[in-house]
């Protein structure tokens, strides 16, 4: 039976006192691995943690201990995830002494730091992930968790092309670039870089680091959609895509 908990309160882990990783036993199943901080956090000895993985309606809890006793459990395999998928996972600190669990701390959406011991950027920005999209060669989603770039895996050789052909990045990483900041600034009304570590935040922390650019407009949908044109240009003037572009074009067969 799953547990209710009380979320009143609580408070939040730092993205960065939380590492995992993704490996794979003798025998070629995966597990993950933990690497946690919650020292200055003054949370009791006795509260429990849990480490809880998800994709989709695709879901493991795994029960590592206490605080003061952290134990991670034997059997850590990823046993509901298909090997393809690299789920995101969530860390709970739980104080079960009363009838229902209270969340005392939390981190969600939390990406690994490797998978199958290879770097899966701890704090890249953009999952890619590949399945039938019938016609279309990309769809951007960002109605999950963390935004996911989805190419058509009917599509030939589409993960060599999306990670080193010059067109494609030309292409697609720009207007990616100006839905998610879209999504951010104007949809969901968040223009601080800086109030947490979570998607977009980040996002605009991303924007606001390219060359020239100055932190986005609060309020004005015109003076932020001017900024989002802005931090488009910035980003392909930094890469020079143009110049890529055309040069694979030149190269051509």
């Amino acid at each position: 039976m799953i547990r209710k908990f009380n979320y009143t309160g609580r408070k939040k882990i730092k993205r960065s006192h939380v590492g995992i990783d993704i490996l794979r036993d003798s025998d070629g199943q995966r597990f993950f691995n933990l690497r946690l901080q919650l020292g200055d956090m003054a949370l009791p000895e006795n509260a429990r943690i849990y480490v809880e993985a998800y994709h989709r309606t695709a879901y493991q809890r795994f029960d590592c201990g206490t605080v003061g006793r952290r134990r991670l459990p034997t059997d850590r395999q990823l046993a509901a995830f298909s090997h393809q998928t690299v789920p995101l996972f969530r860390v709970k600190v739980v104080d079960r002494s009363g009838t229902h669990g209270k969340i005392l701390a939390s981190l969600d959406r939390i990406r690994p730091e490797s998978v199958d011991a290879l770097p899966a950027g701890g704090h890249s920005l953009l999952f890619v992930e590949y399945e039938d999209l019938g016609h279309a060669i990309w769809m951007l989603d960002l109605d999950g968790s963390w935004p996911v770039l989805r190419l058509n895996r009917r599509a030939e050789d589409i993960s060599l092309v999306a990670s080193s052909d010059n067109r494609f990045l030309a292409l697609v990483y720009p207007e990616v670039l100006r839905r998610i900041l879209t999504r951010v600034l104007i949809e969901d009304d968040h223009s601080d870089p800086d109030c947490d570590d979570d998607w977009p935040s980040l996002w605009l922390k991303l924007a606001c680091t390219l060359p020239d650019m100055a932190p986005p407009p609060p309020i004005g949908r015109t003076d932020q959609e001017t900024w989002i044109d802005q931090a488009v240009e910035a980003f392909s003037a930094s890469h020079k895509l143009l110049d890529m572009f055309n040069q694979s074009l030149r190269e051509a067969p």
